[in-house]
């Protein structure tokens, strides 16, 4: 089976430093879209993509209107980078008019960086970081929107950032899609952009992380920067209070061990043991480091003399779930495999991923239903950018008209691994939506957003964070960015949603 890397390696941009486009379909489309459309349009240089300088365009129909962006190249001087674009909506359908609500609403967002998935972003998957907003002296983000005086829905936008490293960078608008623009030397008018936002104190980049998830629960791995980690859940491990590995504990470290001969740069290995907190301290930290050496003496008999293995019980210390609750305490019972690498996913073929009873298209739309009503789903596009996958999903209310907030993913689905987005992106985000691959999920990418008291860290989607309600006949699209699985095609799958299957990807890095 093929193998690919992803993205924590430093892959480049090389390719990309005098391209850019559209995150999306490959075609370009007209200028403006026909009643019913929802692909994204590039304006594209004859014989070519757009040269340095170039606006890049983008229409889609979303939620009743068809949104137009003007991106313009991402300006840097320094340590700091302007990026500036114009939008209008107008009624999808003349005959009726839209309520502009929501169109409002995320338009007047995309310069706000709180977690409800509407702050505008640049990334780069190749270095593997994200640029949120900066911040102004004040603690406000370092945006601005300003709305034509007519009254008519349109504006235009400038955001400061920290500056990209390479010749090209992708910007997130949520909600709309994903544009790759170069990035240039400053203008004249650079200065007057920073004043505009209010100054800048503070811009930064954020290292991205891949996660992905066994499909029989058992492990999970998260790559962030050079640094993977290996989480083995104990309740799969050791039967209660107890330290012997079971049988079916042996063949988790095995594929364990396996995992990291093929993946890490050096022989350094470190195991930690943690617990819940029920019982004493005294008594956890014992039973942690008796079932870290459980899980070392394992992996040392399995990686063999080109890997130290080292080992430390950390006790009920270093909780990742908050609370008391049987979930929390589950996630808490784990042990750690921690080394330096890069993380790599086997690619799926027939017969690998498991079964799932739920609705289910090859490369089209699929039609799902809900306790609201029924709507279609397409993935449009799957464009690979360096080490990564840029999906593009589009959707369709076609029954019902409640106000139906989950019905992309069900409200009462858990989180897959221990991840925390915020209230609406827990509720009603894609941070579930999978690329399968042969014995693993693999999750979107996403970053720190904030560090709270305890330890527990708040994280971001890279991609959109909230999918909105939609009314009756209304469409939308869907954003998400995957660590590059390196399969031709690809199997997206919604769990107790929908799958899509056989979903060609594309690649935009070719000039």
């Amino acid at each position: 089976m093929r193998r690919a890397t992803l993205a924590v390696l430093a892959l480049g941009l090389a390719s990309l430093s005098a391209g850019c486009g559209f995150v999306g379909t490959d075609d370009p489309g007209p200028a403006e879209p026909s009643a019913g459309a929802s692909a994204s349009t590039i304006s594209p240089s004859p014989g070519g993509p757009p040269a340095p300088g170039e606006v890049v365009s983008v229409d889609r129909e979303w939620h009743g209107a068809r949104v137009h962006f003007d991106v313009r190249p991402v300006e840097a001087d320094g340590d700091l980078a302007v990026l500036r674009y114009e939008f209008g909506a107008t009624a999808a359908d003349p005959s009726k008019p839209p309520s502009f609500s929501t169109v409002v609403l995320n338009l007047g967002g995309l310069g706000s960086p709180v977690t409800d998935g509407r702050g505008v972003r640049l990334f780069d998957t190749g270095e593997g970081l994200v640029h949120p907003v900066a911040q102004a002296p004040g603690g406000n983000p370092a945006a601005a929107i300003e709305w034509t005086e007519d009254g008519a829905l349109r504006g235009s936008a400038v955001a400061v950032f920290a500056a990209p490293v390479n010749g090209s960078v992708d910007v997130l608008l949520p909600g709309f899609g994903a544009v790759t623009v170069p990035v240039v030397p400053a203008g004249e008018g650079f200065e007057d952009a920073v004043d505009q936002v209010g100054g800048v104190g503070d811009a930064e980049t954020r290292p991205l992380r891949a996660f992905t998830r066994a499909y029989d629960d058992g492990s999970a791995t998260a790559a962030e920067d050079d640094d993977i980690t290996v989480t083995l859940a104990s309740d799969v491990l050791f039967a209660s209070d107890q330290h012997t590995l079971s049988e079916k504990a042996r063949g988790v470290v095995d594929r364990a061990a396996a995992s990291i001969r093929e993946q890490a740069d050096d022989g350094e290995v470190r195991v930690e043991g943690h617990t819940d907190d029920v019982d004493t301290d005294a008594y956890n930290q014992a039973l942690s480091e008796r079932r870290a050496a459980s899980v070392a003496a394992r992996l040392r008999a399995r990686l063999g003399d080109g890997f130290t293995v080292r080992e430390e019980g950390r006790g009920e210390d270093e909780p990742v779930a908050e609370g008391t609750s049987p979930q929390a305490r589950a996630a808490n019972r784990r042990v750690e495999i921690e080394f330096r690498g890069h993380l790599v996913v086997e690619a799926s073929e027939e017969g690998d991923v498991p079964e799932a009873d739920v609705p289910t298209a090859r490369n089209g739309p699929v039609t799902i239903a809900t306790s609201g009503g029924e709507y279609t789903v397409e993935a449009e596009s799957m464009v690979r950018r360096p080490g990564a996958i840029v999906g593009t999903l589009t959707a369709e209310r076609t029954a019902g008209a409640s106000i139906d907030v989950a019905w992309f993913l069900p409200s009462y689905l858990e989180q897959i691994g221990d991840r925390r987005f915020g209230v609406l992106g827990d509720l009603a985000g894609p941070h579930n939506l999978s690329l399968l691959g042969a014995q693993e999920r693999v999750l979107p990418f996403d970053y720190v957003e904030q560090k709270k008291s305890g330890g527990f860290v708040l994280r971001r989607l890279l991609g959109d964070e909230e999918i909105k309600p939609l009314g009756p006949g209304e469409r939308t699209s869907v954003t998400v960015v995957w660590p590059d699985t390196g399969q031709e095609t690809v199997t997206v799958d919604a769990p107790d949603r929908f799958r899509i299957t056989d979903v060609p990807v594309t690649d935009s890095t070719k000039e």
